[in-house]
């Protein structure tokens, strides 16, 4: 038998689903561990958070630490097509419709090593204990209900650390998915993306800088990133469908110079660029878990799912799926109901992120329609606040349920008709033909 928890959560991985956990435990006055296998700070992509996280780092006191650190402050998003002229392109300011109660009207581009390791000891000085250099080597069970994790730490010292309830949020690494069998790869989203930072990348038009801009390629399931952040620094990344990368036969500098190719303001910007840091490589990304939550357990923000970076949903996944868990496993211990608490906090969250999915999925499907709704009046709104972020909420959810039903009309309109231009491919030309 398992003696007395020494901790009421042991959470696993102190990236921003842990350390924000962490944090909102500690204030309510719980005992959090916070084990995180990496020694901070670390490299880590994902530079662009939606307006939002803006909620969650307010209700845990964090947003004056990411004014203080001086992070770009990212006023929207914009995006160019492949042969429109340099720098003609279509945007959205988050200014222009904020969410009701918004905190700020602004979100953040963010160097991760830094934002992650400050997010991490805001936790620890908020009173949760944090320990890196902690491998987690298996979550432990007693019968069906987990009891706690054993770790490995800095000199290959392993013990027990008991607890009410084991959270996972060791992101894609998916630790106790991964242990108990229950992961499973998207079957649609197979995607592959390569990436660094640059200096020498020409500067966004004026009244755009923060913004991030997505540079569309002419290729389906393809587009190419661009994202500002400090001392003259940018982010600049491609994503495509993996087969694409493995037909090319190209170098990874090739195969990234010719993405860069097809689309005119991509090329323009990137004509003095020096990579400065070495290429990031990711590939088969998108999963999903049978179930998330269990007897004493349950997983938040990658851990229990991922779906694309198309939309910098990650750390929105993140931040609410630990405030959902907080609030979770509190009533659990008020009301004595886990298995209703836990399944209510599945399906919150599940009905969110399925939100993200069929956004991803649609643009997939047809990028320009997301050009042709955002000129649309009638849904300029609907899609601004869309990218916000927060689609768990319940009129979030409905209000993207509803112009994606649209969208879904109309793809269906365009592709039931064989001389539709918007039809994938019907403009595309070799990449030489675009100059």
């Amino acid at each position: 038998m398992a003696g007395r928890p020494e901790f009421d959560v042991a959470i696993i991985g102190g990236g921003p689903a842990g350390a924000t956990l962490g944090a909102l435990l500690a204030m309510d006055g719980r005992r959090a561990a916070v084990l995180e296998r990496d020694i901070h700070p670390r490299d880590h992509v994902g530079e662009s958070l939606t307006p939002s996280n803006n909620a969650i780092f307010s209700r845990i006191g964090f947003l004056p630490k990411m004014e203080q650190a001086g992070f770009v402050h990212k006023e929207g998003v914009g995006w160019t097509a492949p042969r429109s002229p340099v720098w003609k392109f279509l945007a959205i300011r988050t200014s222009d419709f904020p969410a009701p109660g918004a905190v700020q009207t602004y979100s953040y581009n963010v160097e991760r090593d830094e934002f992650d390791l400050l997010l991490l000891r805001h936790a620890h000085e908020l009173g949760a204990k944090v320990v890196q250099g902690a491998t987690v080597k298996r979550v432990l069970f007693e019968g069906e209900r987990a009891i706690g994790v054993r770790v490995e730490l800095s000199g290959g010292w392993e013990e027990d650390v008991l607890a009410r309830v084991v959270v996972d949020a060791s992101g894609r690494r998916c630790f106790l998915a991964n242990q108990l069998g229950i992961r499973r790869k998207d079957p649609d989203f197979n995607q592959f993306s390569i990436f660094s930072w640059f200096r020498g990348v020409k500067p966004h038009p004026p009244g755009y800088e923060g913004f991030v801009f997505f540079h569309f390629l002419g290729l389906e399931r393809a587009w190419g990133w661009h994202i500002p952040i400090k001392n003259g620094v940018c982010s600049m990344g491609v994503v495509t469908d993996k087969a694409n990368f493995g037909k090319s036969g190209k170098t990874h500098d090739e195969f990234f110079e010719s993405l860069v190719q097809r689309n005119r303001t991509f090329r323009a910007v990137m004509e003095d660029a020096v990579r400065i840091k070495p290429w990031w490589i990711e590939g088969d990304y998108s999963y999903q878990m049978d179930t998330i939550v269990g007897d004493g357990w349950l997983m938040i923000g990658d851990a229990f799912r991922f779906v694309d970076p198309i939309f910098s949903s990650g750390i929105d996944v993140a931040t609410y799926s630990a405030s959902y868990a907080f609030d979770a496993i509190v009533k659990s211990w008020s009301e004595g109901e886990e298995a209703a608490a836990f399944a209510e906090y599945e399906r919150t969250v599940n009905e969110g992120v399925d939100v993200w999915y069929e956004t991803t999925d649609q643009f997939y499907r047809l990028q320009q329609l997301f050009s042709r709704f955002s000129l649309d009046r009638r849904y300029k709104e609907d899609i601004a606040r869309a990218l916000q972020g927060n689609p768990y909420k319940p009129e979030n959810r409905d209000r993207a349920r509803r112009v994606l039903k649209d969208m879904r009309d109309a793809y269906r309109d365009v592709m039931a008709d064989p001389h539709n231009l918007l039809r994938p491919g019907a403009l595309d030309v070799p990449a030489e033909a675009q100059a």
